[in-house]
């Protein structure tokens, strides 16, 4: 087997399963493939192109939760707005480990805390 067919065959998306406090509920949380973080940024570009978490955080929210019991995904893109609505904690827990395990450097999960915080006990959400 070559290389190239070893490579695509691993499974390289990291998995870890977290309590969420605010739900009583343990989650798995997955890194996204590349293909998925890209749309995800792309979505979440400003026009002076920086990211808007306000965007990103749903977004990663949806694609990264999944059942541990499962496996499957417990969000639909339906839920980007509804999701918006449950704790800032929980989100912000959800959103840095799906960062994590989705290659963004410390620097972007830092500001994604940093944001979603200050939106979640800040004030009111348009959403």
């Amino acid at each position: 087997m070559s290389l190239r067919d070893r490579i695509f065959a691993v499974d390289d998306l990291q998995r870890e399963i977290h309590k969420i406090e605010q739900w009583g509920l343990d989650v798995e949380i997955r890194g996204m493939s590349g293909a998925a973080r890209a749309a995800i940024i792309q979505n979440a570009a400003s026009n002076n192109g920086t990211l808007d978490f306000g965007k990103m955080m749903p977004e990663l929210v949806v694609s990264c939760t999944f059942d541990p019991v499962t496996g499957e995904q417990v969000f639909e893109e339906s839920d980007l707005e509804a999701i918006m609505t449950k704790s800032g904690a929980a989100l912000d827990k959800i959103t840095t480990v799906a960062m994590r395990l989705s290659g963004f450097g410390d620097k972007a999960v830092d500001e994604a805390g940093k944001d979603s915080s200050s939106t979640q006990n800040g004030g009111s959400s348009s959403m």
